[in-house]
Order: structure tokens, then C-alpha cells, then sequence
């Protein structure tokens, strides 16, 4: 692993597990095992290290999440295994995703509240690349094909209730089941479409 690489994903399990503003560069180089020079070599600062935390994040994410739904085909299979990988993923069982500690991007965001910060609009484009990739692959289910609006509206729904559950565990320290019935989801789905 190349010493950029390194410093990132020191850096992106450092201020996720603990926060951005609660970690500073000495803290990153020490765990890297890395001169401050090295460092700057790399990232003119400590927010640029942060806005690749969060291009690294986004592109783990994004690639498990599109792995767990890859072979669904109708909209309740997006739903059932959207929630049973989010529960995964609390339940420290996502080994690419590291030990659950709520959504970086969330807690990121949290951390820098003005919308047209960088680090903010980042944050921001996460989250539409996951509302993305949940309308493409119900797109692609017989039942929604061609329908727009019904499509738009599921994958809303379903990126509202998975952020409410990631919130939720996060809080509460707890894993919900809920998401996970099958007679509410089929409930769920079949008003929506």
C-alpha cells in the first residue's frame, strides 16, 4: 500500500470511529506511522485529508451497497436486502465497512453545518449517489419499469427509512428489526407502487 493510501485509511478509521474536529494531524501522523512532511507531501491540509476520507467512504459504500442488492429483481428483494445489510452493517458484520459507528457521512455533516463548505457538499453528494444507486436498481425491476414517479418516490422512501435506521442504531447502540419483517415490507412496498 502506497503512503497516501496509507494516510487515508488512517485517517478515515480515525475520524470515524472518534469525529473530525476531536482528531488532530499529530494524532493522524502518529497512527500512520508517518512524518508530518510525508504527510504534506500528500494533503496541503488537514481538510483536504478529510474530503479524500470521504471520497474513500464513498466509493466502499456505494460499491458494498450495490454488491448486497446486485441480484434483486423485484422492488421488495431492493428493500429486504437494503435492510438486512444496513442490520449487517450495525451488527459489526460488514468487515469493508469497519465497526459501526453511525454514518460518517452524517456525523461528518454534523461537524460542518454550511452547506457550501466542501466538506458539507461532499456529504451531500453521498448521500444523492446512494439515492442514485437505489432508483437505478429499482428502475430495472418489472414492476417499475417506466414509471417515473413511483420509482422516484420508493427510492426516497427506502433512503429516508435507511437513514432513519443507521440514525437510529447510532443513538440507541441497538439494532432495529423492524425494517427486516417481510409482512411490512411487502405492506410497504405494495402501497408505494
Amino acid at each position: 500500500m502506497d503512503k497516501r493510501t496509507h494516510i487515508i485509511n488512517t485517517a478515515l478509521n480515525t475520524f470515524y470511529q472518534k469525529g473530525i474536529h476531536s482528531v488532530g494531524i499529530n494524532e493522524i501522523l502518529k497512527l500512520a506511522n508517518v512524518a508530518k512532511k510525508t504527510l504534506y507531501n500528500h494533503f496541503v491540509s488537514k481538510e483536504e485529508l478529510v474530503c479524500a476520507c470521504l471520497e474513500l467512504r464513498d466509493q466502499r459504500f456505494n460499491e458494498w451497497l450495490r454488491n448486497q442488492i446486485a441480484d434483486c429483481t423485484t422492488p421488495q428483494q431492493v428493500a429486504s436486502a437494503l435492510f438486512s445489510a444496513i442490520a449487517s452493517w450495525i451488527d459489526n458484520k460488514a468487515p469493508e465497512l469497519g465497526d459501526f459507528n453511525g454514518c460518517f457521512f452524517i456525523n461528518t455533516a454534523a461537524e460542518f453545518p454550511q452547506s457550501d463548505h466542501p466538506i458539507a457538499m461532499l456529504c451531500k453528494a453521498h448521500k444523492e449517489s446512494v439515492l442514485q444507486l437505489l432508483f437505478d436498481k429499482l428502475s430495472h425491476t418489472e414492476q417499475l419499469k417506466g414509471q417515473l414517479e413511483k420509482t422516484i418516490q420508493l427510492a426516497q422512501l427506502l433512503m429516508t427509512l435507511k437513514e432513519g435506521m443507521i440514525c437510529q442504531a447510532r443513538v440507541t447502540h441497538s439494532s432495529n428489526t423492524l425494517l427486516q419483517d417481510p409482512v411490512l415490507l411487502r405492506q410497504l412496498i405494495a402501497s408505494s407502487l
